[in-house]
């Protein structure tokens, strides 16, 4: 067991059987209190005999309240007899425990200012702002209470409140002892202190609750808060972290935000307490609170102005030490660097504080351990070696900042080491430390001056050269190589370089930059010549950054220093980062932003000649049903390919560019006519139509185009704005369409951000409609089923066309909050008419479902809930879904539809035709219901190909087993030639359009001719 450990054992032991003993005889009470608090004090006296820290004062004077508090005989009978007395004396045992608070709170604060230099009046301060704000609640609660309360002097009021306030002003003192190094778990000495004076706040609190409620306070409970304070201060002084750091440190400043934080909770504790006892009418008497906000106040101010005062300490060594860097930049000799860090370290400890400073070799003196994160390590002057210790006779301490951090030095020179009073090289030992990383490289570098020559001589600085990667070549007057590093061998790719012209060894494209550098230098002497040139070498051209300088006046060289850095490297990367920047990584084709610049050099072209620059955006139609099929490799490949094919139907002078997505643009330069970029256009449109063949298959891709021209606007955003605007027309004509721009385009495109605007707000509010379109039995006109449709009013009579809304909701992500309120008061409304139909077999509900829908997560969740509606029937929910969700089906969507099949909903094929249609699907998807699209509808009374194709169609859903639902019927010949083909469902115009729930109600009694047929089962 460690000394340090037998010790506490040996003041454990002792302790616990006088508390066992005190417990048991209360007669023996008095005395074994004297003892107890007696042990205490001894215990921190030989706490300071032990471990020899470097404050004693503080301790001793801990040790000393401690006696004064045995003096008193006893603590808390003495507190306890004074509060039961009917007379108003206190006692002299009152008395001295109070007067033990400023002998404790005097060595707190020694501690405090032993520990961290610079800090104790702050420390103070911060302690007595918050001492006094927790004053004021104490006020509130316990002394105007008493105050109020008879029977009781006011001797007694004070001293019940006294205790718990003195502990308060303890307990912030330890607090600020603890913050800095409470993490590091360290300083347990201070940590077991402040245990045992919140165990002495707590009985202390405890007691006066116990007086304020109308009790007494027994002795035993008053006296178990002194033990464990004196128990825990005797085991911290026998702790060995008691000794605290080696030396003052200056702890770290808490941050400017969290300082405010703190002195603004403290300032407002008083006009708090007060605004809420003025609601609650508890404070009658606001002399109390008054006071003590004035009193915050001034500590506040006070420990702000030293805040101010720390800041321009902190503002004066930063502006030492920028003059001091300026100077050791331009210090030429050993000399100068050492007197620019005497100068720096006298304004750094101040001009009347005794000090000296040395730069010192590396190894001189001893430097800071490894491990310790530091640069500097503060010593005696008497542990110095005795020739340095000699030069700093009469300074108690030194501090060695290494530039090189801690470990060995690099150099000759550099270490610097500054004496004077321990605790100014405490304060500064940051500005000292940054100092010294600058005095170092500097001392370094003024002894490589020629001046100043390396005691190895020639040989050290052949030895420098050889290991640099850099060629270094001295260049006569009549371009003549003298002098080639060993380096340039690997370079040039030659044995010899020297006695070669410098331009031969240059390659032919780049000798006149030799000669142009060469010039340079004639023209103005002693000037630097940086360029780049390529070199012949083993490996084929090398790219070299070249530095020339004129040393030719200079003695010791008498030439041109040319100096070649390998640069190839760096330039293909740089140019590999240029070329990312501003080309597509797919198609490599360029981006939108060096189209964007290309198009601003067009239109100051256009400004200056009058050619035409004309901008045509395309965009690929119905490509992201082909990522969704064949996947974003195959849909990369149709990429690259449109690029191929836009490059080689331009010009040289043209530029075809890739803008994101499938969008792309070109631009075309110096064009006659307006009609030019038409004729383009359609072009464009025509080899894009071609097929592409992938390894996938053959895929077919057309396009919409639109065109703009420096016309319509000379800005490059613009002009590429307004052929987007274009391109959106021509989408909105159909596929493989062309437009021209046309001022009409902008009021489009305002009104579509304006419908967005509206759209976002619509689905926020919910403002939405849902209508019924009823699916019949067109053998037997029974309604068996409706079809939920969105529908947006504006005003009383206007709709919003979903043809306008519906596909901005996909756009924009709108579409699954929709579709999950359609499907929510779909299933609603269909469970009222359910109840109300009076069937046997209960009409369904079919609701879409977009693509987007089907991909979210919540989507099972949403119809579990839509199934499980009160009063609807089960069975009665169909979901319809497109023919691009099946094409891109995937393992979760089938697990999907498994649970959705097992909560009894139907699976409908919506536009049935329309899409990417495969047998394939239909016989693997678990699907119910095909409903064929209007298209497929619409001319079968007089095109026979059309009804043969419909009636195939028909066989293939029944030989299925799938219902099918033939939509848009319009016509009587429509539905008569439907019925002849064995289609047994419909909807349509014919039947009835979109209705509102009442009027589905009365749609379910009415039949539309023939006899009631059978419900879709």
């Amino acid at each position: 067991m460690p000394p340090a450990h037998r010790l506490m054992a040996a003041r454990i032991a002792p302790a616990g059987g006088a508390v066992c003993l005190y417990l048991a005889a209360p007669g023996l009470r008095e005395p074994l209190w004297t003892v107890l608090m007696l042990a205490s004090a001894a215990a921190l006296t030989t706490g300071v005999l032990v471990h020899r820290p470097g404050c004693r004062w503080p301790w001793l004077t801990l040790a000393a309240g401690l006696v004064v508090v045995a003096a008193g005989g006893t603590h808390a009978p003495a507190q306890s007899a004074s509060v039961q007395a009917a007379g108003p004396v206190v006692s002299s045992a009152n008395a001295l425990g109070l007067a033990a608070y400023p002998l404790f709170a005097l060595g707190l604060f020694g501690l405090v200012r032993c520990r961290w230099v610079g800090r104790a009046l702050p420390c103070l301060l911060s302690a007595l702002i918050v001492t006094t704000g927790l004053a004021l609640p104490a006020w509130i609660h316990l002394v105007q209470p008493l105050a109020t309360r008879g029977g009781l002097t006011w001797q007694q009021r004070a001293v019940a409140v006294a205790y718990p306030l003195g502990d308060l002003l303890l307990l912030a003192m330890l607090a600020r002892l603890l913050t800095p190094r409470v993490t590091s778990g360290r300083d347990r000495a201070v940590q077991v202190m402040a245990l045992g004076t919140v165990t002495l706040l707590c009985f202390d609190v405890a007691s006066g609750v116990l007086l304020l409620d109308g009790g007494r306070p027994g002795g035993l409970l008053l006296d178990a808060g002194w033990i464990v304070l004196g128990t825990a201060w005797g085991l911290a002084a026998l702790h060995p972290s008691m000794a605290g750091p080696p030396s003052p440190q200056p702890p770290p400043l808490p941050g400017a935000r969290r300082r405010l934080l703190l002195l603004a909770a403290a300032t407002l504790v008083p006009p708090a307490i007060l605004l809420f006892g003025h609601h609650t009418g508890r404070i009658r008497d606001a002399a109390v609170p008054a006071a003590l906000s004035c009193v915050l106040f001034l500590l506040v101010v006070l420990r702000l102005a030293g805040g101010i005062a720390e800041h321009r300490t902190f503002l004066a060594r930063a502006r030492m030490l920028r003059t001091a860097v300026a100077a050791l930049a331009a210090a030429q000799s050993p000399a100068q660097v050492s007197r620019c860090c005497e100068a720096a370290v006298a304004a750094l400890l101040g001009p009347h504080v005794p000090h000296r400073s040395l730069l010192l070799p590396a190894g001189a003196v001893p430097g800071p351990p490894h491990g310790t994160g530091r640069t500097s390590l503060l010593l005696p002057v008497d542990r110095l070696p005795p020739g340095i210790a000699a030069r700093l006779a009469g300074l108690p301490a030194a501090l060695v900042c290494s530039p090189a951090g801690p470990g060995p030095a690099s150099g000759r020179a550099g270490v610097l080491l500054a004496a004077g009073p321990e605790r100014r090289l405490v304060e500064t030992r940051a500005s000292l430390e940054a100092l010294a990383a600058h005095a170092g490289p500097a001392a370094r570098r003024t002894e490589l001056r020629p001046d100043h020559p390396h005691p190895g001589g020639e040989a050290y600085f052949r030895t420098l050269l050889s290991s640099t990667s850099d060629v270094v070549l001295v260049v006569d007057a009549d371009s003549t190589v003298r002098y080639a590093s060993p380096s340039a061998r690997d370079l040039f790719g030659r044995s010899e370089v020297k006695g070669s012209a410098l331009r031969s060894l240059v390659a032919p494209q780049d000798r006149e930059r030799v000669d142009r550098a060469l010039a340079a230098l004639d023209s103005a002497p002693g000037r630097d010549v940086h360029d780049h040139w390529g070199v012949r070498g083993l490996g084929g051209r090398t790219e070299v950054e070249a530095r020339c300088r004129d040393l030719r006046a200079d003695g010791t060289v008498g030439g041109v220093v040319v100096t070649l850095r390998d640069v190839t490297e760096q330039r293909r990367l740089r140019y590999e980062l240029s070329h990312r920047a501003l080309h597509d990584s797919v198609t490599g084709l360029p981006n939108r932003a060096l189209l964007l610049e290309r198009i601003g050099r067009a239109l100051l072209r256009d400004r200056r000649e009058s050619p035409l620059a004309c901008v045509l955006f395309i965009d690929l139609d119905d490509f992201r049903g082909v990522n969704e099929a064949l996947g974003h490799s195959a849909g990369d490949r149709i990429l690259t390919a449109v690029g191929e094919r836009l490059s080689e139907m331009l010009r040289s002078t043209d530029t075809a560019a890739r803008l994101g997505g499938d969008a792309f643009a070109v631009l075309m330069e110096e064009a006659r006519q307006s009609q030019d970029a038409e004729l383009l256009a359609q072009q464009v449109i025509q080899v894009l139509d071609r097929p592409f063949r992938l390894p996938e298959g053959t895929i077919g891709i057309s396009a919409g185009v639109g065109v703009a021209t420096s016309r319509d606007s000379t800005d490059p955003d613009e002009l590429l704005s307004y052929a987007g605007l274009a391109m959106y027309a021509a989408k909105s004509a159909g596929k493989r369409q062309w437009r021209r721009f046309a001022p009409g385009l902008r009021v489009r495109v305002t009104e579509r951000h304006d419908l967005r605007a509206r759209l976002d707000r619509a689905i926020s509010k919910e403002e939405f409609a849902l209508r019924y379109q009823p699916v019949v039995d067109i053998t037997g006109g029974q309604v068996i089923g409706f079809e939920a449709l969105a529908r947006w009013p504006q005003g009383r009579c206007e709709l919003v066309p979903p043809g306008q809304f519906i596909p901005l909701a996909e756009e924009t992500g709108h579409i699954a909050p929709l579709g999950a309120w359609v499907l929510r008061n779909a299933a609603a409304d269909m469970a009222r008419l359910q109840r109300t139909a009076g069937r046997a077999v209960a009409p369904y509900i079919s609701v879409n479902v977009s693509g987007r829908q089907w991909q979210d997560t919540g989507f099972l969740e949403e119809v579990s809930r839509a199934v499980a509606t009160p009063g609807l029937a089960p069975g009665s929910l169909q979901l319809e879904l497109t023919e691009s969700v099946l094409v891109s089906r995937d393992d979760r969507l089938d697990r999907l539809i498994r649970s959705l099949k097992e909560l009894g909903v139907r699976i409908a094929v919506d536009d049935f035709g329309t899409g990417f249609s495969s047998l394939r699907y239909l016989r693997d998807f678990p699907v119910d219901t095909l409903k064929l699209d209007k298209t497929y509808i619409d001319d079968i009374p007089r095109d026979p190909r059309q009804a043969a194709l419909v009636r195939g169609i028909v066989c293939l859903a029944r030989t299925l087993g799938l219902q099918i639902i033939a939509e848009g019927i319009e016509q009587r010949g429509q539905r008569d030639l439907l019925t002849s083909m064995g289609c047994r469902f419909g909807q349509g115009f014919l039947f009835a359009r979109p209705l509102t729930v009442e009027q589905s109600a009365v749609a379910l009694r009415k039949h539309y001719g023939g006899s009631p047929g059978p419900a879709l089962r």
